[in-house]
């Protein structure tokens, strides 16, 4: 094998730094032994692998392995904007499927998962791949798990570009490693369904995030984050508290681990909690709507509990809860433009359910074993929560004369109800697709835990990767490894909260000026592109001339420097959330096209700056009333409850 072509390919490789360390470590070891390189009958070089019982896996036709790829390739793509490639072997079909692509969009469009390195360093010592490597196109995954192949897929992907994924198999790799590219398929197809859910809920719902966001950022910013609690309660049981159906049954015996354990509840269980003489140390609530605010009302003077709360909840909240207040944060929104400038807040995943979020933080606090109850996830004895909660007031609302609460319940299960669980006993539990969804990612999530997870909701439909084990048994077992929980949370509520007020006031007064000074610049460039459209609006743009040429770039590169703006273009992207998706793809399709005219462009970039005078007339008050709140509180000094900034 060719060393000389080896390091070319190897300094390609280093545009992939996560590859590139996994190659050059294993490199080290690699036994050539095992892989066998041979010259096909056409002369191009074809792989062989010897297994441990030494039986030969032959990678490629010994023929001509390039037009065996393209035959694999043209049966299997049929021009979709994203291929993800099960297996690598020397790059045939990688290259193939490369040039099929005829759409180029934002990110990487072709994904290749080779989960042997000792195939892909044979690839680099055969074949000149520097090209290939290069390609922007290209993302790469080498000897990682399926678990790290789906977060470094989801990470680097851009989700609005993605109109439809092809999976395709090269079939020797997929033989050999039939089990783990299951596994690596399971998980991408979850991710997809998680992926569209957060962009069709940010489209519904990003105005709703981002001005809360801004309502709730002076008082935020000077709470304590909850990462003062990680890996405060290490080898501690903990309790999840959902809010399903079935925590009518035990709800009773948290009592007995009151003070011992710590008791973690997402919002709409906190009433049901409290009627029961339940009071959770922490609770947890980040849905920004208003009628999430009423789970907490009747609770609101609960000043024993902690509450956990993400910057875009309802601001209802922030204001009515009277107990005592930490920050959470699931990374977004404001969170990049304010991290630098206070003590770490903690950052908690976040899937669609408060309970996800719950998970996290015990999780993260080190808790083991972490105990589920009230996590139903289906539609137990005809409900849809724990008796008490904010959806038994939805449907009193509806109750008259001649129905009750059971039946507006059975009405709205069985018109979502659509998904059926059979249960070893022999029943039935129903289902809808959101709570499966739900379902897939806690049990995959358990899967991926350290610490053992104990599912005591004595019902539901939760059972993989996770110990069935009643309430009463789990407080048996694990009762004598209570700890001081109350010591352990006032100890990281009492310290006071590092976090520079001035600094924030002055990078929001920075972004006002750039925001008045993209505005102005704005509306001079509509009527640039009113005038543009006028005079030349069927000339292709490289048949300009003089001003109008210079205007016209002028144009285009003010466009592209809003979009490129690291913290203000993001916060234009959640308003404008389904313009911004569909304009990104056209500005992909005007920029590959050879016919694009000038007045193409300059109506796109006139409706993109019409989305960004929208967005001005939205944010700019939300930007001056945070200053504002943010100044007051600079004067004074003071901040909520017993939290002090420094």
């Amino acid at each position: 094998m060719n060393e000389e072509l080896f390091n070319r390919n190897l300094n390609a490789l280093r545009r992939h730094p996560n590859v590139f360390s996994v190659v050059a470590a294993a490199a080290r070891t690699w036994r050539q032994e095992s892989y066998s390189v041979e010259t096909a009958k056409n002369g191009q070089p074809t792989l062989g692998f010897s297994d441990e019982n030494k039986r030969l896996i032959s990678y490629h036709s010994r023929y001509d392995p390039a037009k065996e790829a393209e035959k694999q390739i043209q049966a299997s793509f049929q021009g979709q904007t994203h291929a993800m490639l099960l297996g690598f072997g020397l790059g045939y079909m990688a290259e193939a499927l490369l040039k099929e692509f005829k759409q180029r969009v934002n990110g990487p469009q072709l994904f290749v998962i080779e989960p042997d390195a000792g195939v892909f360093i044979s690839a680099l010592k055969s074949r000149d791949l520097s090209r290939f490597l290069l390609d922007e196109r290209v993302a790469l995954v080498v000897g990682m798990t399926a678990d790290e192949v789906g977060d470094l897929w989801s990470a680097s992907l851009d989700w609005t570009a993605m109109e439809r994924l092809a999976l395709i198999d090269h079939p020797p790799s997929v033989g050999r490693f039939k089990m783990y590219f299951e596994r690596v398929i399971e998980k991408i197809r979850y991710l997809c369904n998680r992926s569209k859910g957060n962009l069709v809920t940010l489209m519904h719902a990003g105005f709703e995030f981002h001005s809360n966001y801004f309502a709730n950022l002076a008082a935020g910013f000077a709470l304590p984050g909850v990462e003062r609690l990680f890996d405060q309660f290490k080898g501690t049981p903990a309790i999840v508290v959902a809010a399903g159906p079935s925590l009518d049954k035990n709800m009773h015996l948290l009592a007995q681990v009151k003070g011992k354990f710590p008791i973690v509840a997402v919002d709409t269980a906190l009433r049901q909690l409290v009627a029961n003489g339940i009071k959770p140390d922490i609770v947890c609530a980040a849905d920004p709507s208003y009628e999430n605010s009423l789970d907490f009302v009747g609770v609101e003077n609960e000043t024993d509990v902690i509450l956990a709360v993400e910057p875009m909840t309802h601001p209802d909240i922030f204001t009515s809860f009277k107990g005592p207040l930490m920050l959470m944060t699931f990374g977004g929104g404001l969170h990049p433009i304010c991290k630098d400038l206070r003590e770490p807040v903690g950052t908690l995943g976040c899937w669609g359910s408060i309970a996800t979020t719950v998970f996290d933080l015990v999780r993260r606090m080190g808790a083991d074993p972490i105990v589920f109850v009230g996590l139903d996830l289906s539609f137990q004895d005809g409900r849809l929560h724990a008796r008490g909660s904010y959806s038994d007031d939805i449907f009193y609302e509806k109750v008259h004369q001649f129905t009750s609460i059971e039946h507006e319940s059975a009405e709205y299960i069985n018109s979502r109800g659509a998904v059926k669980f059979g249960r070893a006993d022999g029943s039935v539990l129903f289902t809808d697709q959101n709570m499966k969804l739900y379902k897939d990612w806690f049990e995959d999530q358990f899967r991926q835990t350290k610490a053992k997870v104990i599912n005591a909701t004595e019902g539901g439909v939760v059972d993989k990767y996770v110990e069935l084990m009643p309430l009463a048994r789990v407080i048996e077992n694990w009762s004598h490894k209570g700890v001081p929980v109350a010591e352990i949370l006032r100890s990281a509520l009492e310290k006071p909260v590092k976090a520079d007020h001035q600094a924030l006031f002055n990078r929001l007064g920075q972004f006002r000026k750039t925001m008045s000074q993209n505005q102005s610049a704005a509306r001079r460039a509509v009527a640039v592109c009113r005038k543009l459209i006028s005079a030349s609006a069927d000339l292709p743009a490289d048949r300009l001339e003089g001003k109008p040429r210079a205007e016209f770039f002028d144009v285009l590169q003010l466009h592209d420097q809003i979009c490129s703006d690291k913290d203000l273009f993001p916060w234009f992207s959640i308003h404008q959330t389904r313009y911004i998706t569909r304009h990104t793809m056209d500005v992909v399709n005007l920029r590959a096209s050879a016919t694009t005219t000038v007045g193409q462009w300059m109506q796109q970039i006139s409706e993109f700056f019409a989305a960004l005078e929208r967005f001005h007339e939205y944010q700019i008050p939300l930007l001056d009333k945070a200053v504002e709140e943010l100044n007051r509180q600079n004067k004074s000094k003071t901040v909520r409850g017993s939290y002090c900034n420094e």
